[in-house]
């Protein structure tokens, strides 16, 4: 009997000990998996009124400011202008030498690409891209659509996708141009094994309760809190290139995530970029950008070891 005993006490032992070490395995996993920091930004480089915007001074000023930025990956938006793409692509060449897009490109006159275009450290592989099939009013001079990217950060695999929705109020349209990401993009490419990341000037107010969750729920993603002291990335309060005695702050551009579960934390910040432009400080886009710091499992969870552990 006492035998016995002793032998069912040392397996309780060990399976604690076991238990404990499979514990502190999955701890390890998350505190040695290091941050992926993305940066979205709509900087407001409109084609055709350059002179207007001063957008070749602003990108110069632009380029300064983020060739030092320690962000892997800088996702613009509206960034249709040629000369000021270049501006860019020659000053952060060095810093960022994976340049990709602008996607939907077109050669017409008096139409433009979508100005999408990604900028990024570390390599990505674009999977496809779409051309919305609905669009209105201004928005008809853009081929305005949405593009998709894989990348592998420290064993983490992760999807990327940048958009730029409907710039007025046709909600309608913006539940279209979601459907369209979710089915031809996200749907498509989607594997249980990898989240995707979501991005972009989407012309939906955070406010706007109804169709924010409308959002969300095509996309079938999730969003989270701002921290920090500012709460909102389009401010026609305070903004030099937007300000409006009757103008209001609000948030409409977004890092959404969608398949989750290999995300251990994701921090949304917003950044104001304020600069002198020749002798007038003002800000360097009508929109400010959202930061996204974003902590993964540790790789060991991608490829099943840990899962077979804690079993």
């Amino acid at each position: 009997m006492i035998k016995i005993l002793f032998f069912i006490l040392l397996l309780m032992v060990l399976s604690t000990s076991h238990a404990n070490s499979q514990e502190q395995l999955l701890e390890n996993s998350v505190v040695n998996s290091e941050s992926l920091k993305i940066l979205s930004w709509n900087i407001y480089m409109l084609p055709y009124i350059s002179l207007f915007n001063r957008n070749a001074d602003r990108a110069r000023v632009i380029a300064d400011k983020l060739q030092h930025s320690d962000c892997q990956i800088i996702v613009f938006q509206e960034a249709f202008s040629t000369k000021c793409r270049s501006i860019l692509s020659k000053r952060l060449a060095k810093a960022y030498p994976f340049q990709y897009g602008p996607a939907n490109k077109c050669m017409l006159p008096f139409r433009t690409s979508s100005g999408l275009w990604v900028v990024s450290k570390i390599p990505l592989t674009q999977l496809d891209k779409i051309k919305f099939s609905i669009s209105k009013g201004f928005d008809m001079i853009a081929r305005k659509g949405a593009v998709l990217f894989e990348g592998d950060f420290h064993g983490a695999k992760f999807q990327l996708l940048t958009t730029h929705l409907q710039a007025d109020n046709s909600h309608l349209v913006r539940e279209s141009q979601c459907s369209e990401i979710k089915e031809h993009l996200l749907n498509q490419f989607f594997n249980p094994n990898i989240p995707q990341i979501i991005c972009g000037d989407f012309n939906i107010d955070m406010d706007d309760h109804t169709n924010y969750k409308q959002m969300l729920h095509i996309l079938e993603a999730s969003n989270g809190e701002i921290t920090g002291d500012t709460k909102f990335t389009y401010d026609e309060v305070d903004n030099t290139l937007v300000k409006n005695a009757l103008g209001k702050k609000k948030v409409i551009d977004y890092i959404l995530v969608r398949n989750d579960q290999f995300i251990h934390r994701i921090e949304r910040s917003v950044k104001t970029f304020y600069e002198k432009i020749g002798q007038r400080p003002s800000n360097l886009s009508d929109h400010y950008a959202m930061e996204a710091v974003i902590n993964f499992n540790s790789s060991m969870s991608l490829n099943g070891t840990l899962a077979s552990a804690v079993k």
